[in-house]
């Protein structure tokens, strides 16, 4: 098991089969969503581990780490967090990859000019303003979706490696709902639309093809609003692409990173 202190906090992350450490590697950090762990990017520290160096990161009250009661906001909590992280692994040559509330951290921290600079980004069905009055009624109807889509899989006896972890991950939410709670209200309120224009790295969006929750609409918007941003859909997916069509989030991410890694 990995881990760090930050602010008397244990917090827990997971490496992949290359480990850490090598500067010449390009080095790849999955920043998981509200409610969620790092269990959420299982399959890509796995597929993409071949290649680079890979991390899943526990926030505060997540997955392995240890509750953080001072916890106030993304700026102010979760991204210092992960700024923690990449002093903690001296980070040089990576590229960060947030999904939903782990977008908003990973915008907030590009927007740090104290903290060390990734080469790119990666936001997955995320938005620059996370206010829940926008989007309470999609989480409602993404809640049901994912709960009639688990419920079809039992009944036809579907046992995927995704499958499951989308499972676990309902139910660490059902049996702790307190985790869940506490990130609305951290993220209730993140609003950087002002700000988006100065985060001047290049940007990949990705937003699954049906999401209710951040709309394709939405992930145009972000990309339309950042300097350095291209926008890729992922079909038969909502909130949780990378677990709901790996196999089409992989190639579109790998792709990119490819991109990325080929850059000076």
């Amino acid at each position: 098991m990995s881990h760090l202190v930050h602010d008397g906090v244990r917090l827990h992350y997971v490496v992949g089969p290359k480990g850490t450490g090598d500067t010449s590697i390009l080095t790849i950090v999955f920043v998981h969503g509200a409610g969620s762990s790092h269990e959420a990017w299982t399959l890509q520290v796995e597929e993409f581990g071949k290649q680079y160096q890979t991390i899943a990161f526990d926030f505060s009250g997540h997955g392995k780490s240890d509750p953080n009661p001072k916890m106030t906001s993304i700026e102010n909590g979760y991204t210092e967090e992960l700024a923690a992280l990449a002093d903690h692994l001296e980070l040089q040559n990576f590229v960060l990859v947030g999904h939903s509330m782990g977008g908003g951290v990973v915008m907030s921290y590009a927007l740090r000019d104290d903290f060390p600079c990734p080469k790119a980004l990666t936001l997955v069905d995320t938005s620059c303003d996370l206010n829940l009055s926008n989007l309470a009624a999609g989480m409602t109807r993404e809640a049901l979706d994912t709960y009639l889509s688990l419920l079809r899989d039992r009944i036809k006896g579907s046992n995927s490696k995704a499958i499951e972890i989308i499972r676990r991950e309902e139910i660490h939410k059902t049996r702790n709902p307190h985790v869940m709670q506490r990130d609305l209200a951290v993220v209730d309120g993140f609003d950087i639309t002002s700000r988006i224009h100065e985060i001047d790295l290049p940007t990949l969006v990705v937003v699954g093809e049906h999401d209710n929750i951040i709309t394709p609409s939405t992930a145009k918007d972000l990309e339309e609003r950042l300097p350095r941003a291209d926008l890729a859909i992922i079909r038969h997916a909502d909130h949780v692409p990378m677990l709901q069509n790996p196999a089409e989030f992989n190639r579109v991410l790998g792709k990119y990173l490819d991109w990325v890694d080929r850059q000076p």
